[in-house]
Order: C-alpha cells, then structure tokens, then sequence
C-alpha cells in the first residue's frame, strides 16, 4: 500500500533541535506495539538547514523542500516568512499525498491521539484543528487586544469583530484531504488580508480562521488536548502515567505540547498530581528527577 498520509513541518538549523524533538517523538510513538499510526512519510520546508541537518532527515527518508513566494508576496531572502506563505500550497510542494498533516517543528507528542484525530477529521470531513478556548488558559489582555486589532485591520470593523467571537483555531497543527476546498479558501483568503494589509502574519493562521468560518467549511474542530499551548496554560505532571497533564481532574495526558511563543525559552514550575513541583523546560523527555519513568511513556530519550 502507498503511502498516503505526509507530517509536514519546516524548520531553520535554529530551531532545529525542536523539530528533532518532534520528530523523534513521533517515531517513538510508531515504534510501540499498541502503536495505530498509519504509515506516514515526512515533508520538510527548509528554512535555511545545515547540511548535518538535512543528512539526519535524510536518514529518516525525508523529503526536503525550499519554499518560495506566493500570492505577490515574499522573499527568498526572507525564509521565515515563507515558512507561512507555503502552507496553503502544500500538495503543489508535495503531491500525490491524501492527507497533509501540519506539526509545527515547537510541538512535541506524548501519544497519538492528537495526528489519530486530526487524520480521521481530515478524511471524513476535509479538516480538522484544534481551537484554543481551553478554560486552563490564562487570560492574557495584550493577546486578547493584538488579535482583534489584526482581524479589524484584515477583515474589516465588522466581520473582524465577528471573528473573535468564534472559537480560535491555531494552525499549529492541523490536517487537510487533498481534495478539500479549505486549500482554495485559505489561499484566497490570506490573499485579499496581504493586499488589504500589506503583513503576512498573522494572516496565515486568521485568514485559516475566516476560510473556515466564513466559508462554512466542513471541519473538525478537536479540544485543545491536541494542541496544548504550553505558555498559556501550563501543564501537571502525572505521576501516575508519567506524563504531561492537562491542570485539572481528572488529568489527562495532553497528546501534542506545543512551545509557542515564550514555551521555547521558559523553564516552568511543574505541579504533581502526587504533590509537590519541579521547575523545568518543556522539552521533549522533560520529567522530574525522581521520576520512575525516564521520560513520558517510559522511553529513554537518551537512547535514541
């Protein structure tokens, strides 16, 4: 059987501990005999790579691409920016896939259950994404303010305003079918917000945003377990499962840990479920000291 399903991220050599990161917990999820991954092929945007960089994707059957600019905007000399203007163009970069699922290279996986959920949404329904209105998620007022001036200043007064009243889906992670509309509508619309506003973020992901609202498309929205944004809202640790915890009963493991924003940088005071605290980054194989699992589902990270 083809494969059919691509996990598709970019990264810089920057940043490229953290797509290992993902990577890598990734494979370690395909590895454990309960695993139900589908087989899957990896999809890389480079955004500047170093050459040890690509051999490792390349021992991993990676295929490697460069982006380039779209809808009149961009620069090769500016490849971060790129890194958002591809998206809605992902089966031009990689065809002959069914389902492209995003992972952002700053999010990490402790189980499946999060590219389980965004596959099967994307196969009955076109998509699926996780929103952000997550009630462990503090309030953050700058936030609040930036968002809504970019919808009004994208969208209009009124449309913008309506926007925000919708539950705010976070391209972070995502999954598309080939043939869904949502690539058509996201493209057009993240066009008219470009030429509307001149900027190209955050219009990636607001312009996904009205494509799905506004549009009507048919989309699976998932609980933001699948998309945890760490800085927002920060875990527990589970002593019991060994594993990340959303903060409040009965605590779940949170499948993919995403470290947007400050996530990358901050090391965080960790609460227990069996008490106490520990401070660390939440990074890949992060657990207490005393700990009786190496890290999250018992692998040791150190091995790989």
């Amino acid at each position: 059987m083809p494969t059919k399903l691509l996990i598709v991220s970019s990264s810089d050599t920057k940043f490229f501990g953290l797509l290992k990161d993902m990577i890598l917990s990734l494979e370690r999820l395909a590895r454990l005999p309960t695993s139900s991954l589908p087989p899957y092929a990896l999809g890389i945007i480079d955004l500047g790579l170093s050459d040890e960089d690509r051999a490792w994707l390349a021992e991993r059957g990676a295929v490697i691409v460069v982006p380039r600019p779209h809808m009149g905007a961009g620069s090769l000399d500016r490849p971060l920016e790129l890194a958002f203007l591809v998206r809605p163009f992902l089966p031009e970069y990689f065809p002959d896939f069914e389902i492209y699922c995003w992972i952002d290279s700053d999010v990490w996986l402790q189980n499946e259950e999060a590219v389980l959920a965004l596959v099967d949404g994307a196969a009955s329904e076109g998509m699926a994404i996780a929103h952000e209105n997550e009630r462990a998620y503090r309030f953050q007022r700058w936030l609040f303010l930036w968002t809504a001036k970019h919808f009004v200043l994208g969208y209009g007064a009124l449309r913008g305003a309506w926007l925000l009243t919708r539950p705010h889906l976070n391209a972070g992670m995502f999954a598309i079918h080939a043939g869904a509309p949502h690539w058509e509508a996201w493209a057009r619309r993240y066009k008219a917000a470009i030429v509307r506003t001149g900027k190209i973020t955050p219009h990636d992901q607001f312009a996904l945003n009205q494509a799905v609202y506004q549009d009507r498309l048919p989309t699976r929205v998932l609980d933001a377990g699948a998309n945890w944004i760490c800085d927002r809202g920060v875990p527990m640790w589970n002593d019991d499962t060994g594993t990340f915890c959303t903060p409040y009963a009965p605590y779940k493991t949170i499948s993919a840990l995403h470290l947007a924003g400050p996530g990358k940088r901050t090391a965080y005071r960790i609460g227990r479920t069996g008490g106490g605290n520990f401070t660390t980054m939440i990074r890949y194989g992060a657990a207490p000291k005393d700990a009786p699992m190496a890290s999250p589902a018992g692998l040791s990270v150190a091995a790989q």
